[in-house]
């Protein structure tokens, strides 16, 4: 089993092949095939990226979700607590109005009687007529100031200055 050292120079040379060029179908396929790799390789990282971005939004919205729902019960909490009896009575008293008694609110009642409103005649053969009208001072100081009107739109404008300015003055003394 001895093995004998035998020279580079004393081994038979091998046999060189020739090599033949690639053929070009095999070159472009392989071209192909790489940049379809490297764009495969671009697109995943885009989306790598866009649903980094996307995350960061959707938190960013969920906390400001929170916020908003937070502020709602706290205005729904103030609300309840202004709409409470106790915080109306206060708010009552701040401006000036007083707490009725029992006894002081009926004889409010007694006191206040209200306007009669004209009612509509209904004839025999039902059909509705105009209602009869009672002419209260009230609604002859409102004709009056109607008429008034009417007239001063007919004056001229200049008139009408003339008018105005002594009710103007006597209005500011």
């Amino acid at each position: 089993m001895n093995r004998k050292k035998i020279s580079r120079s004393t081994q038979p040379a091998r046999a060189k092949r020739e090599q033949k060029p690639l053929p070009r179908k095999y070159c472009l396929l392989m071209i192909v095939c790489g940049l379809f790799l490297a764009v495969g390789f671009f697109s995943a990282a885009r989306q790598h990226f866009a649903s980094i971005e996307y995350s960061i939004k959707n938190s960013k919205l969920r906390k400001q979700m929170e916020d908003l729902e937070a502020d709602k019960r706290r205005l729904v909490l103030a609300k309840e607590i202004a709409l409470s009896p106790g915080e109306i009575k206060r708010a009552a008293k701040k401006i000036g109005l007083k707490e009725m008694t029992p006894s002081e609110l009926a004889l409010s009642r007694i006191s206040y009687e209200p306007q009669e409103k004209p009612q509509l005649e209904i004839s025999e053969d039902s059909t509705l007529k105009q209602p009869s009208v009672i002419k209260t001072e009230e609604t002859k100081k409102g004709e009056k100031t109607v008429d008034k009107k009417i007239k001063e739109k007919k004056k001229t404008p200049e008139v009408k200055d003339k008018q105005e300015k002594p009710k103007t003055q006597i209005a500011k003394k």
